[in-house]
């Protein structure tokens, strides 16, 4: 069996979302208004790609494409991309052998050095029998109930119900956010809980505003914010979803309103709206103690990687490590100059 990726055409790009629409494996990381984020926010190009075997359409892929310094890079998606999934647009009876065979052929006519991939759909045998490395992404997945919050409660420990019971007899509040300045809100306070650690965010304000800007109107974005008792904002989160999944994509704090627990709150209101709207999954999109107090199993899947040359793969090692010192850096310095002085325990 062979497949062929072909690149759609610019009267075909358009119905991209409609395209995809009727396959298995359709996430909304494959749709057009997170492609547009990614584009937009990651200065990186957009490449959609139809998957014929012969003259039939078996599913379609989407990737972004990058160069760094001499090489170029392939992502569907790369990890600091905030994407949960991408990957092959497909049914589960694809060949994989044959779509791992077509991109390297993609690979080759355009000079790729790296690609990084990751689709639950993809069996980890196949990808390593074609040269493929693999990292797992922990993360905590909560099965919920559609309009049932009751068995979702009972699945939540007991110390963080009892923080969120906390929260709203003190008087605190939730609020959907609908100005687009949430996207700073939501960046000062992630600031302030990463300088704490001695971190700082991998990206700047202009990624949030992306992500309102190219999600929120098409209601694919979740924007939750805690108000204190005097009406103040003391959390704000961000969850992309589509009309399965909802994901915790970032959220931040104030850590002088840390007394009223709002993070344990902003959590629970995520799942309690996710529930009302008939949604089936909440993928918390990490792992700790914090997050494995709300009920899900911890998964492990699997973002895949394939150099086609050694001065890719320690390029890649390179970057990864300058990357990691310069966030570093950067945290260090916020925490020096911009110390917080009401220190409670973390909710």
């Amino acid at each position: 069996m062979q497949y062929d990726l072909v690149p759609l055409t610019p009267d075909e790009l358009p119905s991209w979302d409609a395209r995809i629409a009727p396959y298995e494996s359709t996430q909304l990381f494959h749709r057009q208004p997170w492609l547009n984020h990614l584009a937009e926010s990651r200065g990186i190009d957009i490449r959609q790609w139809a998957i014929y075997e012969g003259s039939s359409t078996i599913g379609y892929f989407c990737a972004g494409m990058l160069s760094k310094g001499p090489f170029r890079i392939l992502g569907s998606p790369l990890k600091g991309w905030a994407s949960n999934f991408m990957g092959p647009v497909v049914n589960h009876d694809f060949d994989q052998d044959a779509f791992l065979l077509a991109i390297d052929d993609l690979a080759e006519r355009e000079q790729v050095a790296t690609i990084e991939i990751e689709n639950p759909l993809l069996d980890d045998t196949a990808m390593r029998s074609r040269g493929y490395d693999h990292v797992t992404q922990p993360t905590y997945v909560i099965k919920l109930t559609p309009y049932d919050t009751a068995p979702v409660w009972r699945a939540v420990n007991l110390k963080a119900r009892q923080k969120v019971r906390k929260a709203q007899h003190a008087g605190c509040t939730v609020v959907e956010g609908t100005d687009p300045a949430v996207a700073d809100e939501l960046f000062t306070e992630f600031v302030e809980v990463l300088a704490r650690k001695g971190l700082y965010p991998p990206y700047g304000r202009e990624v949030p505003r992306s992500l309102f800007r190219c999600l929120q109107p098409h209601g694919l974005l979740l924007v939750l914010q805690v108000r204190d008792p005097k009406g103040d904002v003391i959390a704000t989160s961000f969850c992309p979803h589509d009309e399965k999944s909802i994901y915790f994509w970032c959220g931040g704090s104030h850590i002088s309103g840390w007394e009223y627990s709002p993070n344990d709150l902003i959590q629970w209101a995520t799942m309690e709206w996710a529930i009302q709207h008939g949604l089936t999954s909440y993928n918390m999109c990490g792992y700790g103690q914090f997050k494995s107090k709300f009920g899900g199993p911890l998964e492990e899947p699997r973002r895949y990687q394939k150099y086609y040359s050694m001065a890719a793969r320690w390029g890649r090692a390179a970057y990864a490590g300058y990357q990691h010192a310069r966030i570093r850096a950067r945290g260090s310095w916020e925490r020096l100059t911009h110390p917080v002085r009401k220190l409670t325990p973390a909710a």
